[in-house]
Order: structure tokens, then C-alpha cells, then sequence
């Protein structure tokens, strides 16, 4: 029998923030690889209000979030996973890897050599024809 109602999706939001063309990148520490940084929606959190809340927690700043540019629905580890990309504009502070291996701020040509995570991935093509001029 199938399910009338299939298990809702994992939403995740993540942030595209940008200087001086480049994108920062963070490296997960469970994974050790690369993704824009974010996080998990809480129930009943709002994706800009969650997108702001995981940036200060892992990244100890500021962001104004401003309109989505991307959006990829995969399945992961048997989950459905929504990741909803948004620009955002850095409002005060210096991004601190707090919860991260390390961040970086790279050229949207160098994502690509990045061991990325694969719904990141799927954005890295998507956000190098957006890139702001430098």
C-alpha cells in the first residue's frame, strides 16, 4: 500500500553571500566537505527568519536575507531534502567558522574543484551566473 501523505522533506536553507566576487564557502565538520553555510528550519520558522538564526549561530554574524536564488529537492540518506538558497547581504561582523572546519572565500570557477556537498553541487552552477561584479 502506498503512503497518501509521503513523509514531509528535511528544509534546509542556506545563504549565497558574496564579496568581492567571491562566494564564502564553509567545510563541515562531520563530513569535511563544502557547502554554503545554513542550516535546518525549526516548525513554524519562517526560511528567512531561520536562514538569519543559523548564520549568527554558526558564522557569529549579521545578514539582511534578500531574495532566494535557488532552490534543489533531492532525496538524502532516504530523506527528501528541500534546500532553499538565498542571497544575503552581510550587515556586521566577520564571518567566524564557530561550528565549521574552516570557511572560504572562493571564485565561482573554483567551486567546481571543490569536494562539495551534492546539493551544494547542484547550486555551484546556478550561483556563477549570478556572481556580482567584483
Amino acid at each position: 500500500m502506498s503512503a497518501a501523505h509521503p513523509d514531509p522533506p528535511l528544509v534546509v536553507t542556506c545563504a549565497a553571500i558574496w564579496r568581492q566576487g567571491r562566494l564564502l564557502l564553509a567545510r563541515r565538520a562531520d563530513s569535511g566537505l563544502w557547502e554554503l553555510p545554513g542550516g535546518k528550519q525549526r516548525p513554524g520558522e519562517d526560511l528567512a527568519a531561520c536562514l538569519a538564526r543559523e548564520i549568527s549561530e554558526e558564522l557569529g554574524v549579521a545578514v539582511q536575507v534578500l531574495e532566494r536564488v535557488g532552490l534543489v529537492r533531492e532525496r538524502a540518506n532516504g530523506r527528501r531534502l528541500d534546500l532553499h538558497c538565498f542571497a544575503c547581504r552581510l550587515l556586521e561582523g566577520h564571518p567566524t567558522a564557530l561550528e565549521h572546519l574552516e570557511l572560504r572565500w572562493v571564485l565561482p570557477s573554483e567551486m567546481a574543484g571543490l569536494d562539495l556537498c551534492p546539493a551544494d553541487r547542484q547550486l555551484a552552477g546556478l550561483l556563477a551566473g549570478q556572481a556580482p561584479a567584483a
